[in-house]
């Protein structure tokens, strides 16, 4: 059973209790209360390995991410020596070898430029997507504690 479950029983148990005449108090079962907080507790730790998992996975993500963005830029610095020693090639046998050596250097830097900012985007945007799953985390995690907090201190009121 998850935690929200578990707030629920907590909610319907103080509905379904019998109040106190003239006030706002109510008379709960002491050894159901404690039973579904025991339970809780049980279950709390698995939002903590989820949390755990989220993180983990972050950095397998980021991880894979720096992989893929190695493996663009290794391309790009292959397919630039391959533009530059064809262009080599080519130098040697043509008559106007200045521009031939010109023309593929600039395209092997604007090869190599061009998977330099992909890799740079991906790695981007994996950070921004794990941060986003963490936040959403964070924010569940910041209402579950809130609500036993109320929960708690409504307990002590009684």
């Amino acid at each position: 059973m998850d935690i929200v479950q578990l707030i629920e029983e907590i909610e319907d148990l103080i509905e379904d209790a019998g109040s106190v005449p003239f006030s706002k108090k109510v008379m709960v079962d002491a050894d159901e209360l404690y039973d579904i907080i025991h339970e809780m507790r049980q279950n709390l730790p698995e939002e903590i390995k989820q949390a755990a998992w989220i993180t983990e996975e972050r950095e397998r993500i980021l991880s894979e991410a720096q992989r893929e963005a190695d493996v663009v830029i290794s391309e790009a610095q292959k397919e630039s020596e391959r533009i530059v020693d064809e262009a080599r090639q080519k130098f040697e046998g043509m008559v106007n070898e200045h521009e031939v050596v010109i023309e593929a250097r600039n395209k092997a830097q604007s090869l190599q430029a061009k998977a330099e900012q992909a890799a740079r985007t991906m790695k981007i945007q994996s950070i921004t997507y794990v941060d986003d799953i963490l936040a959403q985390t964070q924010e569940r995690l910041k209402g579950v504690l809130n609500v036993l907090e109320e929960n708690r201190e409504e307990l002590r009121k009684n």
